[in-house]
């Protein structure tokens, strides 16, 4: 011990650091110095600029011109059926002639041109697999069938690389021809290809079920 109280290690010429002087202090008068802020007007600034880019974002989102839902519009929609299975050979009271949905029998018809008719429990499953069908209410106008055929032949595959069309009789309608897809219709007075394949391209692949 060298007598000198109350000096601290290294000389008497140094001075107390004065974080350490403002600590001693404090705590005689009972109080705990305040933690010094490095850097406030920084975070302030940051998050001020974060508050108005997010108040522009939702500004944005609410003003701007909403993009109208996905999918087809060409053709008026038909209400739902649903889209049980049941039995081959099942009577099916459909709502809406012709159906665009509802109960089917548990297999699609393979593509084609079906003059003497089939089961719309069947061409109902080909429009749940994103199918077009070509209805004509009967007798057919000479000259359907090669214009249907045709249109078997030339259309555009699916992404599937099938041709997904279908056409067959359908008495009980208003009009002379309808072109389907599911929970959609199209009316036609006269067989017109142009609107068909419009119709077809709109529509095809967008059956309930993502398959060929």
């Amino acid at each position: 011990m060298d007598g000198q109280v109350g000096v601290p290690r290294g000389g008497v010429g140094h001075s107390m650091p004065q974080g350490q002087g403002r600590a001693r202090r404090a705590s005689r008068r009972g109080t705990a110095p305040a933690p010094r802020q490095r850097g406030g007007r920084s975070w302030a600034w940051i998050v001020g600029l974060a508050v108005l880019v997010m108040a522009g974002a939702g500004g944005w989102w609410l003003l701007r011109p909403h993009a109208l839902p996905a999918g087809p519009m060409i053709g008026e929609h038909v209400p739902d059926e649903g889209y049980d299975h049941v039995p081959v050979g099942s009577a099916i009271p459909y709502r809406a002639h012709p159906p665009a949905s509802g109960p089917h029998y548990p297999m699609p018809a393979p593509a084609g041109v079906y003059m003497q008719g089939l089961a719309p429990g069947f061409w109902v499953h080909n429009l749940e697999h994103g199918y077009i069908v070509v209805l004509f209410r009967p007798p057919a106008a000479p000259g359907v069938e090669l214009r249907l055929q045709e249109m078997l032949r030339d259309f555009p595959p699916s992404k599937f690389g099938n041709v997904k069309f279908v056409a067959a009789p359908y008495e009980d309608m208003p009009h002379q021809y309808a072109v389907l897809s599911w929970d959609w219709r199209l009316w036609l007075h006269e067989l017109d290809r142009a609107k068909v394949l419009e119709f077809y391209r709109a529509h095809v692949d967008q059956g309930r079920e993502d398959l060929p």
